[in-house]
């Protein structure tokens, strides 16, 4: 009798304490240690673990999984929000969907958006909200932090020093090689936002606007993306942050004569998203404002992004699903050519702005129908071919396209193919991002077609595949942030035959670049590699 009596005390006991907890749930409903704290402390690594693992144990439209481990070990968290419960890229594809990334924290001092996206993740999760409604049409796959390491250093880097938006096509440090090859070219969205703070290129923090953005700015994009981008997407953004008492305007700074979008190197997210045939876009929430005020213009612009998504989904997805089936094309016909050098010209639009009074704080200065300074053009191209063929030992470069998930093949049998080889004209060292103090800057003399013998264990690594704008970029030597320029070939270059031609070029010849181009389909015997 005591035994049950005892057995049905505890019972009670935690049947009481179980009642309260939920009726404190209920009286409290979830919040970020971010809100809990008034917008006064950021949610730390840790907090924001427990946070998502209390999200996911209150939905069943979420879930939450790793895609890697940073520098430091700390996990790489994702959430797939989804009324179908699609957990592989193959299951959301098969939805008919458009899938958007929402992302943030590749500066690991960059939380406001970060803390937009945690505060978003319960409200995609909670039915009946309006967030979660839009699961009925879209699907969303979220990374609030892609700089954990940096995030707890409070630091815009990782703990290498190593800036991860400069880190898109090297993909040298842990947390950007696992976003970009288990997230990003792995689920193949047709968006991808990437979400950072500050904003201050413009002169007073972007003062009046909240809210900066901008899309590739890269020559050998497809082009149809980025009009998409800049006729529906950011019109139909504008509207929707007025409609909540915010501006937005295109990121980077302007003044009385012309505004002024961010530079083209492939290496920042923006950029190299639209050489994956995404729709990629950069936010940069302003400096000016205070931290609550900030966070509520952040969601306002993320869940903008996804209302377009839902609201124009054919028109999105025919876009995205064109330009990448003319990729491939491209690709397997040879066809076009290649960008190797661009420069920023003047858009086929104006625009009008307002921009900070420099001399009265404050106050602003309107600019009308000017130019607006974002638009790649390319100056210098080469032919696109059917293949690139790396030689046997090519162990480093070859390691770096596949981080893209770049296919690449293996060749079986030595052949003598045609094919056009680079004959070397100059090369010089760069001082770059992330500690590399020697990049490789190669200029061409010349174009060399022959019959070259491809030895056995070489790489083929074709262009008509989905990520063949990629190739294209990362292959030429005369593009920027390429396998040269990243010393990924520096053991196999003739270096010091190319010092003697240097020397004395009237006795000695130029040697030519360890690699060759296929410029037609070429039978090859290869396996999968």
């Amino acid at each position: 009798m005591r035994k049950i009596f005892a057995y049905s005390t505890i019972l009670t006991f935690f049947s009481i304490l179980t009642l309260t907890l939920a009726s404190n749930s209920q009286a409290q409903p979830l919040q970020t240690p971010f809100e809990i704290s008034g917008f006064e402390t950021h949610s730390s690594y840790s907090e924001m673990t427990e946070y998502l693992y209390r999200v996911n144990a209150q939905t069943s439209d979420m879930i939450l999984g790793t895609f890697g481990t940073t520098l430091e070990g700390r996990d790489l968290f994702y959430g797939v929000f989804s009324r179908s419960g699609a957990g592989s890229p193959a299951e959301a594809h098969a939805t008919g969907k458009p899938i958007v990334v929402l992302s943030a924290n590749v500066h690991g001092h960059n939380h406001i958006l970060r803390e937009a996206l945690l505060i978003m993740a319960r409200d995609l999760g909670t039915p009946g909200t309006r967030l979660n409604q839009l699961l009925d049409d879209i699907i969303v796959v979220m990374v609030p932090s892609k700089n954990p390491d940096g995030l707890e250093l409070n630091d815009r880097f990782n703990p290498l020093g190593a800036d991860l938006n400069r880190d898109y096509t090297m993909l040298e440090q842990p947390s950007m090689a696992a976003f970009i090859g288990n997230i990003i070219n792995k689920w193949n969205p047709h968006i991808m936002v990437d979400g950072h703070d500050g904003g201050a290129v413009q002169f007073g923090g972007a003062y009046p606007y909240n809210l900066l953005y901008q899309s590739s700015a890269l020559a050998g994009a497809d082009q149809s993306i980025v009009r998409l981008a800049d006729e529906g997407v950011f019109p139909y953004l504008n509207s929707r942050m007025e409609d909540a008492g915010y501006r937005s305007f295109y990121w980077a700074h302007g003044d009385e004569e012309a505004y002024y979008g961010g530079g083209h190197a492939p290496r920042m997210g923006r950029n190299y998203g639209g050489l994956a045939n995404k729709m990629s876009i950069l936010f940069e929430l302003a400096a000016w404002h205070d931290a609550e005020t900030a966070v509520s213009s952040g969601k306002v612009g993320y869940t903008a992004i996804l209302e377009y998504a839902r609201d124009n989904s054919e028109e999105l997805i025919r876009t995205l699903e064109d330009a990448r089936r003319e990729t491939v094309r491209l690709g397997r016909e040879a066809e076009g050519t290649v960008p190797v050098r661009e420069r920023m010209v003047a858009d086929d639009f104006r625009v009008s702005y307002e921009i900070q009074d420099p001399e009265r704080h404050g106050e602003t200065i309107s600019v009308e129908n000017a130019e607006i300074i974002k638009k790649p053009e390319g100056t210098e191209f080469r032919d696109r071919p059917w293949a690139y063929v790396l030689p046997p030992h090519a162990f480093d470069a070859v390691n770096m396209l596949r981080r893209h998930n770049i296919r690449v093949e293996r060749i079986t049998e030595s052949k003598t193919v045609e094919a056009t080889a680079y004959r070397m004209g100059g090369l010089n060292y760069q001082d770059t991002d992330n500690n590399h103090r020697s990049a490789l800057l190669i200029d061409v003399e010349a174009e060399v077609q022959d019959r070259f013998e491809i030895p056995k264990g070489s790489y083929l690594v074709p262009t008509g595949q989905l990520l063949g704008r990629v190739v294209t970029h990362l292959m030429e030597p005369e593009n920027s942030d390429n396998i040269f320029y990243w010393n990924r070939m520096t053991s196999l270059i003739p270096i010091a035959q190319f010092e003697a031609y240097r020397e004395d070029p009237q006795t000695n010849e130029a040697p030519l670049l360890p690699m060759w181009k296929l410029m037609t389909e070429t039978p090859l015997s290869t396996v999968a590699f």
